[in-house]
């Protein structure tokens, strides 16, 4: 596939044929999935690359360690931030992954998800038959933890119970020419995307779907909980009512707690994924694919270190912002303004083929608009 959008250069003319399949995906802290995340995606994919966002358990040692073996995974890594402004970072993962190799179409993974296919061959023929720009809708199975009493196995979590399939595409998996333009905006939680303010059109997949394991272990879903609150809700664009809802409703029930456990994961599961009963779920054995695990002695998780670790993060922060606070806020506004008036000029130009008046006229409305916004802003 040639892309031919400016910024991201086209393959080479030897590049192998049939599709070059590659999965992005940005992790904090999953020690106990990441080894099973990465083995088995590569049976699906060609690439995978992964931001690892400061994790302060073994995922780290375990992607390198990965990586000494020879499997096709690119570890990078990801801007220390006390907010998660996830929609932007994946698309900067998606540049820099391109930047490396030329893939054709890349899965917006999270590192719980695992894809689901009957065969290659399969996929890649209905990816090829999807018109020219447009995305790939995934549905999802959203699979049930086992109460920890069932089994000694540590990895428990690839139980056979799950919620039925969802009838909608739940996340998106990209064309390189749609991840390749400017103006993508890719939605938080990497379930929609825009180009030009437009929400580019989805076909929903038939020959793959992602296994969801979100809830795994007591432990595992604590430090989730307690990590997502503190970094969701130091964005400043942050809005109860439709911003991380699962995170933030299992923070609820930790608030409502009177202890460090709970009593059942139960609550907390139907936080991720709705309330579920006998006529909401199915058994669907899960085939976790590639080879056996080497790693489990990395896979240790400490809820209340992640915890503290975002909090130091929050603080080194806000120390960093103090000497140079209102330098920093005025460099920021004026980027503000010249962001929005460069944009709304290329989208002017993009829209009316560059007509020499109107494009005159345009110029002088985004010169009195951007003064107006730095007159605002101060």
């Amino acid at each position: 596939m040639t892309v031919s959008t400016s910024g991201v250069p086209s393959p080479s003319p030897s590049a192998p044929k049939g599709l070059r399949l590659a999965a992005v995906a940005i992790v904090r802290d999953e020690a106990d999935v990441i080894e099973a995340f990465v083995r088995h995606n590569l049976a699906v994919v060609d690439h995978l690359f992964i931001e690892d966002d400061h994790s302060r358990d073994g995922t780290r040692a375990i992607l390198d360690a990965l990586a000494a073996e020879g499997l096709a995974v690119s570890v990078f890594d990801g801007p220390q931030e006390a907010a998660y402004f996830q929609a932007a970072r994946t698309k900067g993962l998606l540049q820099r992954a391109y930047a490396v190799e030329r893939w054709d179409f890349a899965f917006l993974l999270d590192g719980d998800e695992f894809l689901t296919t009957l065969d290659r061959a399969t996929l890649e023929a209905e990816l090829a038959s999807l018109p020219e720009s447009q995305a790939g809708g995934l549905r999802m199975w959203n699979y049930l933890p086992r109460p920890p009493d069932e089994t000694s196995d540590p990895f428990s979590f690839f139980s056979d119970r799950t919620q039925k399939l969802t009838g909608f595409s739940a996340k998106v998996m990209l064309p390189a020419s749609v991840a390749a333009n400017e103006e993508l905006k890719i939605e938080d939680g990497n379930h929609a995307a825009f180009c030009f303010r437009r929400k580019v059109v989805v076909h929903q997949l038939q020959s793959v779907a992602l296994a969801h394991f979100p809830v795994r272990s007591h432990d595992q879903i604590v430090s989730k909980t307690l990590v997502a609150y503190c970094r969701w809700r130091t964005r400043p664009d942050y809005d109860p009512a439709t911003t991380a809802l699962g995170p933030m409703g299992a923070m609820a029930l930790l608030r409502a707690n009177p202890g460090l456990r709970l009593d059942s994961l139960d609550a907390i599961t139907a936080c991720y994924m709705g309330a579920t009963g006998p006529e909401d779920t199915v058994q669907r054995p899960f085939e976790r694919l590639g080879a056996p695990r080497r790693y489990d002695g990395l896979a240790a998780i400490r809820p209340y270190d992640k915890a503290a670790s975002a909090v130091d993060t929050i603080i080194a922060s806000l120390t960093r912002l103090e000497p140079g606070g209102a330098a920093s806020r005025q460099a920021a506004e004026s980027g503000l303004a010249k962001f929005l008036s460069k944009s709304l000029v290329g989208r002017w130009r993009a829209l009316r083929g560059g007509h020499t008046t109107l494009k005159a006229e345009w110029d002088g409305t985004v010169r009195r608009l951007s003064r107006s916004i730095k007159k605002r802003l101060s």
